[in-house]
């Protein structure tokens, strides 16, 4: 079967204090952990750029034997080509394939199901996925809501799906879906517009999520308890929290698992379609052969479970990887109005 044989992330420089936000609108909340701010000069391309040069590096294969290019992002531009704009830069061959996915962070897993049928159709070697955010919250929304300026942010992650020298190889994926639109924008609006919190969170999120979740933890007739490493995607540290208690986590344990490798809500915020890539770098760097990760995805109304088994080659080639830590220790905090301007929400002479 194929699976990773490589994976890099980039993420910003600076960052903010959770609590800096709410203290610029006077509200009187303790709340922890910090997000991710994009530089000025920083987009979903450059960011999924540097996150494929990393990529490529720890697996250690020319770029020119890379023969799909998948771009996703719920930020980058309305028209042209982010995947092809990436191709070209990486250095691959004319007859790369090219896709660009856009409109839910669940865009990640249909790139890496895409991918997966590639290679197996043998109609390519390897294949670049790459998920890259800058996500903006509406300004002065709760604490408590996904999608909000708590926990919107940005970075990217990229993973190499391939038959040889694989970390993690793919095991089985399950999927389901419904006509839930949790969040919607229209080229006039600034912000997303969201639904009601606690019906997204209800009855789009974790509902979308466990059903996924159980339906493949059945077919690969798995416990949750024999999963080493579970990711979600991450809207809201809550959310994840009660996600985890409903696939049948314990709730004496779901503390370790919040704060095990790959849960990085308050370390970085939301990021969206980079969300799973950036998690599965992370565990990849802590994983043991014979470990096994579930990885779940959501946005729009649809959710995939992907499970993927450790192998060896993942010890051999941590040495050829830009570490996830470099980027948790090399940061700078921003205040609330600088925050605001490498946002572009206003303007950088104000």
């Amino acid at each position: 079967m194929p699976g990773i044989v490589g994976s890099g992330v980039y993420l910003p420089y600076y960052r903010i204090k959770l609590s800096d936000i709410a203290e610029a609108w006077n509200r009187n909340i303790k709340i922890a952990g910090e997000k991710t701010v994009p530089a000025p000069d920083e987009t979903p391309l450059t960011m999924g750029r540097n996150a494929a040069d990393n990529a490529i590096s720890h697996a250690g294969i020319p770029s020119e034997d890379i023969g799909a290019v998948y771009f996703c992002s719920n930020s980058s531009m309305i028209e042209g080509s982010y995947a092809q704009d990436i191709a070209i830069a990486i250095g691959t061959k004319p007859s790369v394939t090219i896709a660009d996915l856009h409109g839910s962070p669940r865009s990640f897993t249909i790139a890496v199901q895409m991918c997966l049928d590639a290679i197996n159709s043998k109609r390519i070697e390897y294949g670049l996925v790459v998920g890259a955010d800058i996500l903006v919250g509406g300004l002065g929304t709760s604490a408590g809501d996904a999608g909000s300026e708590y926990v919107s942010a940005a970075g990217a992650g990229a993973i190499i799906l391939g038959n040889k020298e694989i970390i993690a190889e793919f095991e089985a994926i399950a999927s389901y879906m419904t006509g839930i639109k949790e969040r919607w924008r229209s080229f006039e609006d600034k912000f997303p517009r969201l639904g009601d919190g606690r019906f997204i969170r209800d009855k789009g999120y974790i509902n979308h999520v466990i059903q996924a979740g159980k339906s493949l933890l059945s077919k690969i007739n798995c416990e949750i308890s024999e999963i080493n490493h579970v990711i979600l995607q991450q809207p809201h540290a809550q959310w994840v929290r009660r996600a985890l208690g409903k696939l049948g986590i314990p709730r004496d344990q779901i503390k370790a698992r919040l704060a095990a490798p790959g849960i990085h809500i308050n370390k970085f915020g939301d990021l969206g379609a980079a969300c799973l890539p950036v998690a599965l770098t992370e565990v990849l760097e802590k994983g043991q052969p014979g470990e096994k990760i579930l990885t779940i995805s959501y946005g729009a109304g649809g959710s995939d479970a992907i499970s993927w088994n450790i192998k060896d080659p993942v010890n051999t080639k941590r040495s050829q990887a830009v570490s996830i830590e470099k980027f948790l220790k090399h940061k700078e905090y921003v205040n609330y109005t600088t925050h605001l301007k490498y946002n572009k929400v206003i303007s950088q002479f104000v």
